[in-house]
């Protein structure tokens, strides 16, 4: 069975509101948004459901890093994580980002499974989708400047951030269960104007990709 799993319920509604999950074979949680909750909750439910899930599909929105030299994503753009990447989990410098020693940590970055990627790339091009592949970079707190986020997307080859993903994957990890992330991008990762954002558009997108997943990956 797919679990679905995402940060709010702004996020999810627009999902539910498409496919009963009932009736459609899958499961769904909101964790609460961070790294913090999404750990706890997430851990929590598939230990409570341990058998019953075989695959992650985790959704929403997210931001996209300003590209220099390389083609970014654009707004309303599906973007599908290669590698999911611990951001600012170290010593914050201003220019950069210092990892803390490998000995205080499990890892910072997570490949996440490349058959379910090739899978779910195909399947959202033959459905009209434009879809960007690439780095996500997980962060305790939001970029609201150009310059953090350039930093950011420059250090990891960053195409989106969010807030989740990354301890999505290391929990996933843990129980041994195949990872797909999805965001629809709502802004772009600039000096914070949330007047820009389409945010609500960003979820009927994600929604519209999420559900065509859920049935063609099945």
């Amino acid at each position: 069975m797919f679990l679905v799993v995402c940060a709010t319920e702004f996020e999810l509604q627009p999902l539910l509101e498409k496919v009963n999950p009932e009736n459609q074979g899958w499961m769904s949680l909101i964790t609460g948004v961070g790294m913090v909750e999404t750990t706890l909750s997430l851990t929590r439910f598939l230990e409570q459901q341990r058998g019953q899930i075989h695959t992650v599909l985790n959704f929403g929105v997210g931001g996209a890093y300003k590209c220099h030299g390389r083609e970014g994503a654009g707004l309303l753009e599906i973007c599908l994580a290669e590698q999911e990447v611990f951001g600012d989990f170290g010593v914050c410098h201003v220019d950069h980002i210092e990892p803390l020693g490998e000995h205080l940590l499990h890892r910072s970055h997570y490949s996440l499974d490349p058959d379910l990627l090739n899978k779910a790339d195909t399947l959202l091009q033959e459905n009209g989708f434009s879809v960007k592949r690439g780095n996500f970079v997980t962060v305790c707190g939001v970029s609201a400047t150009e310059n953090r986020g350039t930093m950011l997307g420059t250090q990891y080859d960053g195409l989106s951030e969010n807030m989740e993903g990354a301890a999505v994957a290391r929990v996933c990890e843990e129980f041994n269960l195949p990872l797909l992330e999805m965001r629809a991008i709502s802004n772009f990762v600039e000096d914070r104007d949330i007047k820009r954002w389409k945010l609500t558009e960003a979820c009927s997108q994600a929604a519209k990709a999420a559900a065509i997943l859920l049935k063609g990956l099945r």
